[in-house]
């Protein structure tokens, strides 16, 4: 697989994109990291990380399926890469990349596994997400941490 380039999260996108409909499109786009279609796993992880993340807190059910729809309306009617490079700029702030961020992780991980195009789409979501290493690797912790006290219980 060719090595991704991302685009600068700065870059000036023709479309701008709603923040929540931004995340979801980084979410869909994770899942195909790894070169396979978006499955079960992957909506489902996407769906209960939107979950979590601050301002999708009071979203109903149909709100998500209505925010999925339009991510996906997005990526096809510009294709995937474009609709991932208007998502990423389109995020206004710390907050949102790092929620991005967050959700890309959680969507790639769910399988438990980690091949080099995942780590390689990560390492440049982050640069793209302008994340510094210290922080990425605090939220991978807290990611993992929540994981492994959901399993204990």
């Amino acid at each position: 697989m060719a090595k991704r380039s991302f685009p600068n999260s700065r870059r000036n996108t023709q479309v701008t994109l709603e923040p929540e409909v931004a995340i979801a499109v980084v979410g869909i786009f994770s899942s195909l990291a790894d070169g396979d279609e978006l499955g079960h796993e992957e909506d489902y992880a996407l769906g209960e990380m939107l979950c979590s993340v601050s301002g999708f807190e009071d979203y109903s059910e149909e709100d998500y399926v209505n925010l999925y729809n339009r991510a996906i309306a997005v990526i096809n009617e510009e294709g995937a890469e474009e609709a991932f490079t208007q998502a990423i700029g389109s995020l206004p702030n710390k907050n949102y990349r790092e929620a991005a961020y967050v959700t890309a992780v959680t969507v790639v991980s769910i399988d438990g596994e980690f091949p080099e195009e995942e780590e390689d789409f990560l390492a440049g979501l982050q640069e793209a997400l302008k994340i510094s290493d210290t922080r990425a690797e605090e939220i991978i912790d807290e990611i993992f941490c929540e994981d492994e006290e959901e399993e204990e219980e």
